[in-house]
């Protein structure tokens, strides 16, 4: 590839992410309904024309900037957790990537949690690839529940159904974070969950009855 074409390609890929980072900020402030694509193109410093020149229309550039950072997190998320050497460790892993990644990039976590799963709840289409990586995502952990099991190193569980209570109880630790009443989400919700989660896998864990 040659310079000038490098360089072409480098300020595309720059002006795309400009326009997807003004694009989160404005459905996180705006919510999706009442946002309008010359609400993004000013928010990015652009005419209209040149962001239809990168996105087809408001629904791309939504789901263009659920999927970038959906991708990021998944990536952090599988890197975090190969790392990590217990089963326990690896439990961890998946919770905290998740809520620091959020901590990090509020403007993703509000759109995901208020606007998107919105969308899923009134029987609108989730978008292939988002609905794959949130999928993966579970079965990552799923595998991890059915070997550690295997292993003898926690006790026998339905390792799809405690992907899923793992799955639902981080999100429920995100929307806390969103809440603007209510006592404040903080690192003792965090470490409470998981233990919480650790004694409930545990070898000999009790059930409740």
């Amino acid at each position: 590839m040659s310079g000038i074409s490098l360089k072409r390609k480098e300020a595309t890929e720059h002006r795309r992410s400009a326009i997807l980072g003004a694009a989160r900020a404005i459905f996180a402030r705006q919510g999706y309904a009442n946002t309008v694509v010359d609400d993004i193109a000013a928010e990015a410093g652009i005419g209209k024309g040149t962001l239809y020149l990168y996105f087809p229309s408001k629904e791309q550039i939504y789901l263009a900037a659920l999927l970038e950072d959906a991708r990021r997190l998944d990536s952090d998320s599988r890197r975090a957790m190969a790392a990590a050497g217990t089963w326990q460790e690896m439990l961890r892993a998946y919770v905290e990537v998740r809520l620091q990644y959020f901590d990090a990039h509020r403007d993703f976590l509000r759109i995901y949690m208020t606007e998107f799963r919105g969308m899923c709840i009134q029987g609108k289409a989730m978008h292939g690839e988002l609905h794959q990586l949130v999928e993966e995502g579970e079965a990552q952990l799923a595998q991890l529940f059915a070997a550690a099991s295997a292993r003898g190193e926690m006790r026998a569980v339905d390792p799809g159904l405690a992907a899923l209570a793992v799955s639902d109880l981080t999100r429920g630790l995100m929307e806390r974070r969103l809440r603007l009443w209510g006592r404040p989400a903080g690192a003792e919700d965090t470490e409470f969950a998981l233990d919480l989660l650790c004694r409930a896998f545990a070898v000999g864990a009790g059930e409740c009855r």
